[in-house]
Formats: structure tokens, sequence, C-alpha cells
């Protein structure tokens, strides 16, 4: 719960070197926005492993915010805590039916692959056309970003 309370409800990012405020809690609180760009308040950078151990506070004014650099760099430190998570399955969110899945089993990530394909392909038609109105497009940049994304952790190991 915490993750979610110190990002989605009281998340801040810089932007142009500047804090800038994008959770709900502090855009829907005058009073708590004020706090929180404050000198009095405590802002640290993000880092998942200890602010999940940060307490929430609801009835006050939160004792700390966190910041990251930029949403990519939120994410990445997201996804690198949750990986360390022991669990005997997957997870993802599927944002066609805003639910997140469990895959526990070949059959659901046969069925995951088989979408991922159907995605790719959209997007390889997609940079196709583009690509014939427009010589500028780096198709070669896209297809190394798409190899590398595809790339797992043994793989770049040896």
């Amino acid at each position: 719960m915490n993750l979610y309370f110190f990002t989605v409800e009281f998340g801040m990012c810089k932007e142009d070197g500047n804090l800038k405020v994008y959770g709900a809690g502090l855009l829907s609180s005058i009073g708590e926005l004020r706090h929180s760009l404050s000198p009095a308040a405590k802002v640290e950078p993000f880092d998942p492993d200890p602010v999940s151990t940060v307490p929430c506070l609801v009835t006050t004014f939160q004792n700390q915010y966190f910041y990251t650099d930029t949403f990519e760099e939120a994410k990445e430190k997201l996804r690198a805590y949750v990986s360390k998570i022991q669990r005997p399955f997957g997870v993802r969110y599927n944002p066609y039916t805003m639910s997140v899945e469990i895959l526990s089993n070949a059959e659901k990530i046969a069925a995951l692959v088989s979408e991922l394909r159907g995605d790719l392909c959209i997007v390889r038609n997609a940079l196709q056309k583009i690509h014939e109105n427009d010589d500028d497009v780096d198709i070669e940049n896209i297809t190394s970003i798409l190899t590398s994304a595809l790339k797992t952790e043994d793989s770049t190991k040896s």
C-alpha cells in the first residue's frame, strides 16, 4: 500500500529540474500541497525499499514525500522492486481489461504471447506505413529497442 500511497496519492516528480506534484492526494488538498512544497517538508528521492516501510498518515500531513527525476525512472524502480518478490507465478497488467492477470501456467503464457504477437504485427505494419511516407523514421533504432526489450536476463549474461 505504501508504494501506491507515496506515488499515486502523494508522488512528486522533477520537470526541468523543478519539483512538481502529481499525486491525487496532493492535488486535492491545497493545505497538504503547500506543506509538501514548503521548507518544512522532508522530500527525498524515491526508492521503493525504504518507502515501503514509511507510515502512511491519513489524518494529518505526511512526514515525508518522495520524488523521481522521471516517470520512467519510477516505473523501472518499481519493476526492479516487484521482481524480487518471491511468488510461484508471474503477473501482468492487462490495459484492455484493466485487470491484473496471474500467469500461472503455460496456457496463460501462450495466450499472452499470441496477444503480443498480434500487437507487434500492428506495430510493424504501422512502422512500414510511416516509413513509406517519411524516410527519416529511424526503423533501425525502433527495431533495436524492441530487440533489447525481448532479451531475457539470462541471454544478456552469455
